[in-house]
């Protein structure tokens, strides 16, 4: 089947289960607590959870890129789901060749410790986290095995009292790949962000007309669209292969990824609440799931500041002379016919 065709197909697919069982409403219950087992359940029986896993263990054997349709519908509905971060993690295991258990995998920032401590999102369902190991590779531990220290809207911190009935995994970057699950959830809200705010321009009105026939509202809702169509060709590139992290990924790519989608999300978000005008600024409004969701995406997984130190950390270690070199051999994707299947 043709690949544009493949996608098309998967992208409605998961359009429509989220917006049967994600609606805002679910979506608010869930972060305040609530259960998200309905949610999960059908993305089970959808099979994403297992796109990325070989068809040979079970899974779709689909290539990031043909998955990445999948994360965007997920960012779109602002669904409290650890969905690309089990996708890598049962990716990872499978090619390890170590048993996939059931349930949703979130990913885990390791925090310094005598004991297994990490961060991970506040909200959504998690049946095991993983968390990376600092002498490298990363523990499978037990989600209901962990106290939870702290908690915000920024992330819960929670801490085994030994890694003991942990499995472990092989040295990756834990990172990167935590980088590309957030930043593809996050590039899929600023698609869902622009749609809404384009849409709530030309229904209110001011002095007798929409406000989208104002000039202003129509400069700023260009820059914005800029900002949103940048997001999504910088998650495209993030999703190419050819790296050799988990499931493919290339780190440099999702670090300049992570970093572009970081700084669209503060201005777009901006913007978005500008045109809103005073309606922005309520919870109830359905812009905060969106905004909440990029604001905290920025944070996970090191923010620009991070992702741009360290794409300058490599071109200085590289033997590119110049920038735009450094970009076209690290950053540019693939020749045409390196990813024609």
């Amino acid at each position: 089947m043709d690949a544009v065709m493949t996608d098309d197909l998967l992208a409605r697919a998961a359009a429509e289960l989220f917006a049967r069982h994600a609606a805002p409403a679910a979506v608010r219950a869930i972060q305040e607590g609530g259960p998200a087992d309905a949610l999960w359940a059908a993305v089970e029986e959808a099979g994403f959870a297992d796109a990325l896993v070989p068809e040979a263990a079970g899974g779709a054997g689909l290539a990031l890129s043909e998955a990445l349709p999948v994360l965007l519908a997920a960012g779109r509905a602002a669904a409290p789901l650890p969905l690309g971060e089990t996708m890598l993690a049962r990716a990872a295991l499978a090619g390890a060749g170590l048993e996939v258990p059931p349930g949703p995998i979130p990913l885990a920032e390791a925090l310094q410790g005598e004991v297994p401590r990490g961060r991970m999102a506040a909200a959504g369902p998690a049946a095991w986290v993983l968390l990376p190991r600092p002498e490298g590779g990363a523990w499978l531990l037990p989600a209901d095995g962990a106290t939870r220290e702290d908690s915000s809207s920024y992330g819960a911190v929670l801490r085994w009292a030994s890694a003991g009935n942990a499995r472990a995994l092989p040295q990756a970057d834990w990172l990167a790949a935590g980088a590309f699950a957030t930043l593809a959830g996050m590039a899929g809200a600023l698609e869902r962000m622009l749609e809404e705010t384009v849409r709530y321009a030309g229904e209110r009105r001011q002095f007798g007309r929409p406000i989208a026939a104002f000039q202003a509202v129509q400069q700023q809702i260009s820059l914005m669209t800029e900002d949103v169509f940048a997001a999504r060709i910088a998650a495209q590139l993030a999703a190419l292969p050819g790296g050799s992290g988990v499931a493919g990924l290339d780190t440099a790519r999702v670090a300049a990824a992570k970093a572009r989608i970081g700084e669209a999300a503060s201005r777009a978000a901006g913007i978005a609440h500008a045109v809103h005008g005073a309606m922005g600024i309520t919870a109830e409004v359905d812009l905060h799931l969106w905004t909440g969701l990029l604001h905290r995406g920025r944070l996970r997984f090191g923010a620009e500041g991070h992702w741009n130190a360290w794409l300058g950390a490599e071109f200085l270690r590289g033997a590119e002379a110049e920038s735009l070199a450094f970009v076209r051999a690290r950053l540019a994707p693939p020749p045409l016919e390196e990813t024609t299947p």
